[in-house]
């Protein structure tokens, strides 16, 4: 079978785990949003990274589900650090387009989403990311899955 897709980092890895996992920490540290909806870091590695978003109240929509921006905002957030595991210390990245769908309503103990690099150019990053809601017990079911793209550009002096 002809492999039709070559994911993950285009560079072999530059920088140890423990730099970039500190930099994705760091960086997650600073996103005041993601600190609102309780996301916190599950694993960090190069090219991939899962974050948690705790399920409750103050992220409910209307129906007691969890608000789809608040699922996006966790998607968006995993694939926002998984490319700071490809980037530089004098590069940046910002969301561009994103593209969810949603696959069943965010409920349960928690959601997990995992991001991973789909391509690492040197203009544009490519991320795909799974929602998965774990419930009590450890069953799971998927919620959503998004693509995403960011633009990648020098790390001004004020950023």
């Amino acid at each position: 079978m002809i492999e039709q897709f070559s994911r993950g980092p285009r560079q072999p890895q530059t920088q140890s785990q423990a730099e970039f996992d500190a930099r994705v920490r760091q960086t997650l540290d600073g996103q005041h949003f993601a600190k609102t909806l309780g996301i916190e870091p599950v694993s960090i590695e190069y090219g991939c990274v899962s974050l948690r978003l705790p399920v409750r109240p103050p992220v409910f929509q209307q129906y007691g589900y969890v608000h789809g921006g608040a699922i996006s905002a966790l998607m968006d957030t995993a694939t926002g650090m998984c490319s700071v595991t490809l980037l530089g210390p004098d590069e940046m990245a910002l969301t561009s387009e994103l593209k969810i769908n949603f696959l069943s309503p965010g409920e349960g103990d928690y959601l997990i989403a995992t991001a991973r690099v789909i391509k690492d150019g040197r203009r544009l990053l490519i991320m795909e990311a799974e929602a998965t809601a774990v419930f009590p017990g450890g069953d799971t079911r998927d919620v959503a899955h998004m693509t995403t793209t960011y633009i990648r550009f020098p790390r001004t002096s004020g950023d």
